[in-house]
C-alpha cells in the first residue's frame, strides 16, 4: 500500500476547529483517486495535513507512508518520500528553468548518480514520451505555459 490514512482527525492550531472527523484512505502504487466534496468539506485540509502542514495539528489517527508512519516527519522530509501537493493553478516561478528544477529534484531525491548531461537526455526522452514539447524545459516554470502543459507539468516527478 502506497499511502493509507486511518481514522484521521485534525484540527486547526489557532481556533481548536476540528476540521477531519475520522478519515480513513487507501491508495495503492499506481491508483489514481479523486477526492470530491463541497466547498468546507476537508478536501484541502486533509492534502495539507498529509503533507504536514504546521497549521493544523493531528488529535487522532494515523497517515502512513509505504506502512511507515509520517506524522512526525517535517513537510520536506515527506517532500523527499515523494509526497507533494499539486496545485490547480500552478504558481508561475521566473529564473528557474523547468529543466533546471527536474534536475535539482532528482538530485535531492537520488543524489548525484547522473551527470547534467544523463540527466538533460533521459528528461528530453521522457518528455517526448509523454508529448510534452521540448521547448518548455528551457523555459521558466510555468511562465507562458499553456494551461495543457501546466497539467502535465503538475504532474512530473524527478523518478525517471
Amino acid at each position: 500500500m502506497l499511502l493509507e490514512v486511518k481514522n484521521l482527525k485534525a484540527r486547526t492550531r489557532e481556533d481548536k476547529k476540528e476540521i477531519l472527523k475520522g478519515v480513513d484512505l487507501k491508495i495503492y502504487s499506481g491508483e489514481i483517486h479523486v477526492i470530491m466534496g463541497p466547498n468546507g468539506s476537508g478536501k484541502s485540509t486533509l492534502a495539507n495535513v498529509i503533507m504536514g502542514n504546521p497549521k493544523y495539528e493531528i488529535t487522532e489517527g494515523e497517515i502512513l507512508f509505504k506502512g511507515k508512519p509520517i506524522m512526525d516527519l517535517s513537510t520536506d522530509k515527506r517532500a523527499k518520500l515523494g509526497i507533494f501537493l499539486a496545485f490547480q493553478n500552478p504558481l508561475e516561478i521566473p529564473g528557474i528553468k523547468f529543466s533546471q528544477f527536474l534536475v535539482s529534484s532528482y538530485r535531492n531525491l537520488h543524489g548525484e548518480d547522473k551527470t547534467i548531461f544523463e540527466l538533460n537526455e533521459e528528461i528530453e526522452r521522457l518528455a517526448h514520451r509523454i508529448s510534452f514539447d521540448e521547448n518548455y524545459l528551457g523555459r521558466y516554470i510555468n511562465v507562458d505555459f499553456l494551461a495543457v502543459k501546466k497539467r502535465k507539468v503538475k504532474f512530473c516527478r524527478p523518478d525517471f
